[in-house]
């Protein structure tokens, strides 16, 4: 055994030892070099709503941390807690919890240590930017999100697309990113940042969205990481595999099937672009230019004109013009929505940008196979003003729905002046009020009569049909009285799964099940002011019927949220039949409609066919609807129509 002279002295030559090793480390950095953009300072900074939001930029992200030394941050405005879970029944903040362990080992896998959250609430999905601002608060949100670009010091920004037509709170933080570009640098916005936090204001460099509209640059993910010694969509699929609760490893394969490229558009710069570029960074060193404008430059003709398109497309290029991105809102189309053999008005805006009064002739040319003439109406304009021309279009009987082209043209001091857009033709059908209510019994023996509303495979939104209308296809039929709106739906369905255990009774996209969408009003703009309720034909113990709302203004099981309302449902070698009656009392309004007026309606079916998933797995396939359109279930706009008789 070693003598105790031994431990002294070893004792002795570990202390000097580490004097040494810390007197050498202060001499070559004292304490008060050490500044904070030492561990907080970027060249990246992705800015999006959700956990797996960066999923369109981390090949990208990858290339620039592991392989070119950047740095990378991530900043979401929520913690994902409203989403659904795949891999558990955890919800609300606990899901919460559990997505942001996922997003933080997504996240060290291409090398990004840096994660953020805004700690706003995540709910329900809606395609309504407005919603998500309703709960966010706007300019609180705005606060937090300029406090850490200020600190991170990006040089580049990233985040989603800010139009319509996609998730309300990827809108939502797109938006955010947008302003905190330039407010960042404001030193009279959020003075209390400066004043009171010692914070600096900072102008980033380049601000890209992550989407793949025209002028976008697209950048590989099929070449090698020298860092790694794979592809960067290998890197990709490795990290996107941690999200699990939102079933990110069904399609997160390796090795991965496809390498699609990652697409960015830039909207704002500091520094001149370059067109063809496989870094984001690339220019970053170049001098500083606030004055480069990018798109196309303002219109300064005498007359200009435009179709006004829907609402949110509306709002969206007003804010667009008040951010400078004007040119980036003019890739949405001006889009209305019609209902087939229904007439509506499409507005044609006139500016005119002289000192003298203008008028002349405005033309609309409808679609060619509609065999309508082009409608001409007398247009006057007083000086240095606007003015709007009304079209009323009527959809011809028999027309199939889809998108339809319109286009629009005066003349201005001998020069054609033109603008176009798209009609969105919609499905109509009758409802019909009747005396003798059916039974709900899961039956359709007293539904003769009735007429029959078609969802074909064709009708596909999502995902895929490969075996026709015996895959998955199927009827709605729909009559009313005072009290309930009855509807039958009977689906077509080769394999019909039912893995939902009866005490989770909600997300019914995973599995087997049919939505029905109801707008009272005919109206509304986003899913606050409809009923939504998904219907599970039957659960893990038993073929009864079950439902809950979902992306309305009162979520839950039916039982707590419409508890007038009654379902059954009915099974065959075929497939199943779901019939429900739902009480007008439990929806929006409160009553039922009057005779003439026009509701929205539509009903989706939801197909998985893996009868070997786990209770609650997201086994969906294919989402097919009687109006079928992309996020057929979140617009309003896009539901079919229901007339009252």
């Amino acid at each position: 055994m070693p003598s105790s002279s031994f431990f002294i002295r070893w004792q002795h030559v570990a202390v000097l030892s580490f004097s040494l090793l810390f007197s050498t480390t202060s001499s070559a950095q004292k304490p008060d070099q050490i500044q904070s953009n030492h561990l907080l300072r970027v060249n990246l900074l992705f800015v999006g709503a959700h956990p797996d939001d960066e999923s369109g930029v981390t090949a990208t992200f990858a290339r620039e941390v592991l392989d070119h030394g950047a740095r990378a941050a991530v900043v979401l405005a929520t913690r994902g807690e409203g989403g659904g879970n795949a891999i558990g029944k955890e919800l609300g903040p606990s899901l919460g919890i559990l997505r942001e362990a996922e997003i933080r080992r997504s996240a060290r896998t291409y090398g990004v240590d840096l994660v953020y959250f805004l700690d706003k609430t995540d709910f329900f999905y809606t395609l309504s930017n407005q919603a998500a601002f309703d709960v966010w608060n706007h300019e609180d949100t705005l606060a937090r999100l300029v406090r850490l670009v200020r600190l991170l010091r990006p040089d580049v920004m990233v985040t989603m697309w800010p139009g319509p037509g996609t998730h309300g709170m990827h809108q939502a933080a797109a938006r955010l990113a947008t302003e905190a570009f330039s407010a960042a640098s404001d030193p009279n916005r959020f003075p209390e940042q400066i004043n009171e936090e010692f914070l600096r204001p900072w102008q980033p460099l380049k601000l890209y969205y992550n989407t793949n509209r025209p002028g976008a640059v697209s950048i590989p993910t099929s070449d090698i990481s020298p860092a790694r010694f794979m592809s960067y969509a290998e890197i990709k699929a490795l990290a996107l595999r941690n999200f699990r609760s939102q079933g990110f490893d069904r399609f997160a394969l390796l090795p991965p099937r496809r390498t699609t490229a990652e697409s960015f558009l830039l909207v704002k710069t500091m520094v001149p672009p370059k067109n063809h570029t496989n870094s984001l960074l690339d220019g970053i060193d170049q001098k500083i230019n606030s004055t480069i404008v990018l798109g196309p430059p303002a219109l300064a003709d005498p007359i200009s004109i435009r179709v006004i398109p829907r609402n949110d497309v509306e709002e969206f290029r007003q804010w667009a013009h008040e951010h400078q991105v004007e040119w980036a809102a003019g890739l949405l189309p001006a889009a209305v929505s019609i209902g087939v053999g229904q007439t509506e008005t499409i507005l044609v805006e006139i500016t005119n940008r002289q000192k003298e009064p203008a008028d002349g002739d405005v033309t609309l040319s409808l679609p060619e196979m509609w065999k309508e003439k082009p409608i001409t109406e007398r247009y006057l304009v007083p000086g240095q003003s606007r003015v709007q021309v009304p079209f009323y279009v009527a959809v011809p009987t028999g027309t199939v729905q889809g998108s339809y082209p319109i286009h629009i043209a005066t003349v201005s001091s001998g020069t054609a002046v033109i603008d176009s857009g798209q009609i969105d033709v919609l499905p109509v059908m009758a409802l019909t009020r009747i005396m003798n209510t059916p039974e709900i019994d899961g039956r359709l023996n007293d539904w003769q009569g009735i007429g029959v509303q078609p969802i074909p495979s064709a009708n596909i939104w999502s995902g895929s049909v490969p075996g026709g209308d015996v895959d998955c296809s199927g009827t709605v039929r729909a009559v009313y009285d005072q009290n309930f709106l009855y509807v039958a739906v009977e689906v077509l369905d080769d394999i019909v799964v039912c893995n939902i255990a009866p005490d989770d009774i909600k997300g019914h996209w995973r599995s087997d099940a049919v939505e029905i969408c109801i707008d009272p009003s005919g109206r509304s703009t986003n899913t606050l002011t409809v009923f939504k309720a998904g219907i599970f034909p039957g659960t893990t113990e038993s073929r009864r019927a079950r439902a809950a709302r979902d992306a309305d203004g009162n979520q839950g099981i039916i039982e707590k949220t419409a508890p007038g309302m009654r379902l059954a449902s009915s099974f065959s070698e075929r497939g199943y039949v779901i019939e429900t009656a739902i009480a007008w009392a439990d929806m929006p309004g409160g009553k039922a409609p009057e005779v003439g007026q026009t509701i929205g309606f539509n009903v989706i079916l939801y197909d998985g066919d893996d009868t070997s998933a786990g209770s609650g797995a997201n086994i969906g396939k294919a989402r097919l609807a009687w109006s079928y359109r992309p996020s057929a279930q979140a617009l309003p706009y896009y539901y079919g129509r229901a007339v009252i008789r």
